[in-house]
């Protein structure tokens, strides 16, 4: 396997560029190693590779979303071929994020459809709601909302049934709250990211309070051009709040440009209350901390800030400036929210430079009526996700009592309904092991019935651990068991004897004094497979025939 240096360097082409690119992100010497160390310990949620995905990642949240697309196309390869399948899953992932980030949505719904693939043989739900929530934050925006619904749904059930506490659990739990988010369920979604507790790392709860904020800004935003300013007002006091407690881990994390995009988060919140020059003086302070660039959100929410404090102060060609730069790229990003915001600025801009139109009016409420109609269809989406869960819950709950029905309630084998159904589906290939407990009567009578229960329930302990993994074994009923085994005769002679032997040999004494047991056992194969029952019902017959405690074949 390679290591994490040779790893690096196996790309001479986008690889090196990428770690060329980002050196500025810190901790990184020439070599574009880490300088705090290399050492890599395997977790159990991270592959030995992730590096790799830890650099991806730095490169996305640092608004370089086309680099980080462009170092996980390079680096899947390595970590494919060395057999990390962690490292990978977290590469694809991060490729899903950062091509939202740039708008690409069909190849996001191609990259999520792809890690879908690759989960199929996967049994951690987590991994999986992820990826349903990449699939339905991008299919959204290409307008295939039926399938974002679908996706949508399964990811928020397999989130609220997977035990929290976990690391997959956190990254779940805001994957699926930021796809709630792109179809405007913000209660939901504030649901979720309320849920997920803090203070194991400061990094992590960073981004966590960082995406709290954001959706304060986003659901005020919302509620601010659909024209429910009233209902905006606590939101946005919220993401003001939210984003000084993201400053504030930001300084203890050690992350001042995260603390200075914080500001500008906080100073849009500011700025839609109506403080609009402090805002701007937030801003113009914290952009001297941090590069604006078009992949990071606090870029737009920087320039809608900006734009305002411009044109109250009469500079109609900055304004114009900032929110034409903020209405293209959210275009760009198919951020329509904040789209929507830089074109009701402009109006205002318009109205400021220009006067009163009957044009800027139409014009305003072209842009604002576009955002009222996804806000009048969060109720159907709702309806669409509850929906879709309460068949879920369901489904679940018939799957429960269907499995109930199956099993034995005295020694929690399965009954007779399951070795029906088990035999109509088998093939050729399945004997029958009929055990019967001898004088099973006599231990009733002799010992009381509480005895003679738990002796049932010893006995299916006995047949449990001499089965093989593949045998069904069965309470056939009163004091009689049939072990179904697929697979040769000799594999049903060798289960045969190991439980006639293990029920002899066990300490019958212990349930109550001079108790014995011992059991009668039939083994029987014939096509067609019912008659494997028959056939060791008849063995068994002939075992108890013969003097009882034996094994007799068909």
């Amino acid at each position: 396997m390679l290591r994490p240096s040779e790893a690096i360097s196996a790309d001479a082409g986008v690889v090196d560029d990428e770690v060329t690119d980002a050196r500025d992100l810190g901790g990184l010497d020439d070599s574009g190693i880490d300088d705090t160390g290399t050492t890599l310990e395997r977790m159990s949620e991270f592959g030995p590779f992730d590096y790799l995905a830890d650099r991806a990642h730095r490169l996305y949240l640092s608004g370089y979303s086309d680099r980080a697309v462009r170092a996980c196309r390079a680096w899947a390869p390595v970590t494919r071929s060395a057999g990390d399948r962690a490292t990978t899953r977290f590469l694809c992932y991060i490729e899903g994020v950062a091509l939202q980030e740039l708008g690409r949505d069909h190849e996001g719904v191609t990259v999520a459809m792809d890690l879908l693939s690759e989960l199929d043989d996967d049994p951690d739900p987590l991994w999986r709601a992820k990826a349903l929530a990449l699939l339905a934050q991008s299919s959204i925006q290409v307008k295939e909302v039926s399938r974002a619904m679908d996706a949508l749904a399964e990811g928020t059930w397999l989130v609220a049934i997977a035990p929290p506490g976990s690391y997959s659990h956190l990254s779940a739990s805001t994957a699926v709250a930021l796809a709630l988010r792109a179809v405007f369920l913000f209660e939901q979604a504030d649901e979720l990211m309320s849920g997920i507790r803090l203070g194991e790392d400061w990094n992590i709860d960073l981004l966590v309070v960082q995406e709290r904020a954001l959706l304060s800004a986003f659901w005020g935003t919302t509620l601010l051009v659909v024209g429910r300013a009233d209902e905006a007002g606590p939101h946005l006091v919220r993401c003001a709040d939210q984003a000084l407690r993201m400053r504030r881990t930001a300084e203890l994390a050690d992350d001042p440009e995260m603390s200075a995009r914080a500001e500008v988060i906080e100073a849009y919140a500011l700025s839609r209350l109506g403080y609009t020059a402090l805002a701007a003086a937030r801003v113009n302070a914290a952009t001297q901390r941090f590069r604006l660039r078009e992949d990071l959100v606090e870029t737009h929410l920087a320039r809608l800030v900006l734009g305002q404090a411009a044109t109250e102060s009469g500079d109609f060609a900055e304004a114009r400036r900032q929110l034409c730069a903020a209405l293209a790229a959210a275009d760009r990003a198919r951020r329509e929210i904040w789209a929507a915001a830089a074109v009701e600025s402009l109006a205002d801009l318009d109205v400021a430079e220009h006067g009163e139109h009957p044009a800027i009016d139409l014009w305003k409420r072209l842009a604002r009526e576009a955002l009222e109609r996804v806000w009048v269809e969060r109720d159907g989406r709702f309806t669409a996700l509850q929906t879709r869960n309460q068949v879920r819950a369901l489904t679940a709950e018939t799957s429960r009592m269907g499995e109930a029905a199956l099993l034995d309630p005295l020694t929690g084998l399965g009954n007779r309904h399951m070795m029906t159904s088990t035999v109509d589906r088998a093939g050729a290939d399945l004997s029958a092991v009929f055990v019967d407990v001898d004088e099973f009567k006599q231990v009733n009578d002799r010992f009381s019935h509480a005895v003679g229960d738990e002796v049932l329930r010893r006995i299916a302990v006995i047949l449990r651990t001499h089965c093989r993994s593949d045998d069904i074994p069965v309470r056939y009923g009163g004091d009689e068991f049939v072990i179904l085994v697929f697979g040769e005769g000799a594999a049903a002679n060798g289960v045969a004897a190991r439980l006639h032997e293990a029920v002899r040999n066990a300490p019958w004494g212990q349930v109550a004094p001079r108790l014995t047991v011992t059991v009668s056992v039939g083994v029987g194969r014939a096509a067609p497979t019912r008659g494997a029952i028959a056939a060791a019902d008849a063995a068994l017959y002939e075992a108890k025939r013969a003097g009882r405690d034996r094994v007799v074949t068909a």
